[in-house]
């Protein structure tokens, strides 16, 4: 919360700058250029980018796995959040700049146009608001898209409420076609496919921002009035989230439900009366303008600003501190785009002056104390950050040496003395007090860490297994139930909150964990095994424990044949393919990898029979696979080594040739196809 204070803080700074200092018109006219050839050379420079480079940010940086790379943006929808910020303040001053042309003919028109003393300007800003655009739906950000699309309506609004020249909506329509065009010779296709990703196999529409803005809404019900505290949402979300998996989601992918759940209804109120106050105040001045350029830049101001609310519903641009400043330092260019008098002999600004001397040396004592805490507080953060990275990747167990344990210690240390509010540092420093043998100082640094993020899950997992080793059942039993209570998704958390019931002969409720373990991860099915086996388990409580899902089941099938029971083991092989059936029509978060999970099932219980030598029930179980997923290759190919097994070479062709048409560079198909008719 700390933290948030000093980002919003800084926010509202960067309000103030513009209003307070471009009320003077040279500097509004020269802040609006910059502003115009910055987003132009930025969206020319990653548009090559995106194109040339593969995963790259600012050409150099290699950005995460999985992103999509746009700028220097490791998220493309933040940087279209960017560019929706700057896209209509340029169109404004595209407008303003548009060469007036007579009553002629189009050639003597062009010719007149281009010889005007504007004219290369308003081509260069032109061409600046065409790349933005362009790169806009380069990007892939179907929020952005839709939300820029959506602010040309706002646009197109505003000029004809003001009834300023037709002119300006066929310049829009002549940019909306040029980008049009533009955009066709880099390829609809990738857009196309994006929009397409939004339905499932099912072809029903989903989106897994659903079931976080499900999840938020649920935050939201327990802190209506003040919220959970502003930037605890991260904190907060384990503990109602519903989407399993080991995916850290740090914001509500939708800024109004986040501040909602994180300010409840009073810090709501207050940004609300903000905006409203902005976009009232500011709009009364701006309808009695009757100056072109703070017309048009107002329109493109505001604009600006509804882009991105809009956007917001769907992302988290307000948290991204270089877009929360865009946004505000835009509000400010706003306020001062209604205020400021750019005639010649007109007032300096329409704002009323602060002229009580104590507001004003109340103001500047705000700032100067304001300003360096804001810095200092961030130094700080940055430097922990820093340092800490220099450990942050290494692992301690039994076998790590003493003295790297003691670098680690010492590192952990330093970065805390910078930042002593984050919990990460004295967590470090309690797992190397806790190698080297100092159990006191481990358990006090521990406690230090819980107090700074108590709910951290991870924190009261290693805690439990400290406090069990020094013979404190009781506290090490809350630890572990706290840290499973607050990250329901983890499997890792519920297996080892279940060992520890086990240990304390509560079987029933051991089994209850150990059955939410393997349903929440498949991958825990070797250990939930040995954990029941060791602590005694009878049999027919372990199969009561397997989950009627397809992971759990195949691995229960695999340990009845292992263990001898053959027979036992066919049975629940083949009641696994109704259970692959209903697993595939559920709602997937990954479309694609849904449907690798189902096949490697049907390929898990093939290899099983082809073991066996069993041809009736491999052709079942594959046949059922290709009902279910008949546009598969590997199926097909599969289908087709097990008819030319039997001998049955035409089905066997058959089935090659399918896999091949599905995907022409199919290895193995061509390899069987050229051995049977060589």
């Amino acid at each position: 919360t700390v933290s948030e204070f000093f980002r919003i803080a800084t926010y509202a700074l960067f309000y103030i700058l513009p209003v307070q200092l471009l009320r003077k018109r040279g500097l509004l006219l020269a802040t609006v250029i910059v502003i115009a050839v910055f987003g132009g050379l930025l969206a020319f420079s990653s548009i090559l980018q995106f194109y040339l480079t593969q995963d790259m940010a600012l050409w150099f940086r290699h950005s995460p796995i999985n992103s999509i790379v746009m700028g220097p943006y490791a998220n493309h929808n933040h940087y279209a959040g960017l560019m929706e910020l700057i896209f209509p303040i340029v169109l404004g001053l595209f407008l303003f700049y548009r060469p007036r042309m007579g009553n002629t003919s189009l050639i003597k028109g062009i010719a007149e146009i281009l010889s005007q003393e504007k004219a290369n300007v308003h081509i260069l800003i032109g061409t600046a608001a065409l790349l933005i655009l362009i790169s806009i739906f380069v990007s892939l950000s179907r929020g952005a898209m839709i939300s820029t699309c959506l602010s040309l309506v706002v646009f197109s609004f505003f000029l004809l409420r003001m009834k300023i020249n037709r002119g300006n909506t066929l310049l829009i329509l002549v940019i909306i076609i040029l980008t049009t065009l533009s955009i066709g010779w880099f390829g609809w296709d990738q857009i196309f496919e994006r929009f397409a990703r939004l339905k499932n196999a099912q072809g029903i529409i989903y989106e897994s921002r659903l079931d976080f803005w499900k999840d938020t809404r649920d935050i939201i019900r327990h802190y209506r009035l003040t919220g959970s505290g502003l930037g605890t949402f991260a904190h907060v979300y384990p503990l109602y989230r519903s989407v399993t998996g080991e995916r850290f989601l740090s914001h509500a992918h939708n800024d109004y439900l986040e501040l909602l759940a994180e300010g409840g209804i009073i810090g709501s109120g207050l940004a609300l009366c903000f905006l409203f106050t902005v976009f009232y105040k500011s709009f009364r001045v701006f309808s009695k303008r009757r100056d072109a350029f703070s017309i048009y830049l107002y329109i493109g101001s505001i604009t600006a600003m509804v882009s991105l609310l809009l956007h917001s519903v769907t992302d988290f641009n307000l948290h991204i501190g270089a877009n929360g400043l865009w946004f505000f330092f835009v509000a400010g260019i706003a306020v001062s785009a209604a205020h400021t008098g750019m005639r010649q002999h007109s007032r300096e600004t329409r704002l009323i002056p602060v002229s009580p001397l104590t507001e004003k040396s109340c103001a500047f004592l705000v700032f100067c104390a304001l300003a360096p805490f804001i810095f200092v507080y961030n130094f700080s953060n940055l430097a922990g950050i820093f340092y800490y990275s220099n450990i942050k990747n290494y692992g301690m167990n039994t076998q790590t040496p003493l003295e790297t344990i003691r670098k680690i210690e010492k590192v952990a240390r330093f970065a805390a003395r910078f930042d002593p509010l984050t919990a990460v540092y004295p967590f470090t420093r309690a797992n190397a007090a806790w190698f080297s043998g100092d159990i006191e100082a481990s358990k006090s640094l521990f406690i230090a860490a819980l107090g700074l993020d108590p709910l951290n899950s991870r924190h009261l997992n290693r805690l439990g297994t400290f406090l069990a080793q020094q013979a404190d059942p009781a506290k090490a039993g809350l630890a572990f139930k706290k840290s499973m209570i607050y990250d329901q998704t983890n499997a890792e958390y519920t297996f080892h909150y279940a060992t520890w019931l086990f240990a304390k002969k509560e079987d029933k409720q051991g089994l209850d964990h150990m059955n939410q373990t393997l349903t929440l991860s498949e991958t825990y099915f070797d250990r939930v095994m040995t954990a029941m086996i060791v602590s005694g388990i009878p049999d027919t409580e372990m199969e009561a424990a397997i989950p009627d899902l397809p992971g759990p089941a195949i691995a229960y099938a695999s340990f009845l044949n292992r263990t001898g029971r053959g027979h036992e083991a066919i049975a629940r092989y083949l009641a696994t393919l109704d259970l692959i059936e209903t697993f595939f029509h559920q709602t997937a978060f990954n479309e694609k990898k849904h449907v690798q999970t189902t096949r490697s099932y049907y390929f898990k219980i093939l290899r099983f029979f082809t073991a066996r030598n069993d041809m009736k029930n491999a052709m079942d179980v594959m046949q059922r696979a290709e009902k279910l997923l008949p546009m598969d290759a590997r199926i097909k190919v599969a289908l087709g080594d097990l008819y030319f097994q039997q001998g049955i070479s035409y089905k066997a062709l058959d089935k090659y040739d399918h896999a091949l048409l599905l995907d022409p560079g199919n290895k193995r198909a061509l390899k069987m196809m050229k051995k049977i008719n060589p």
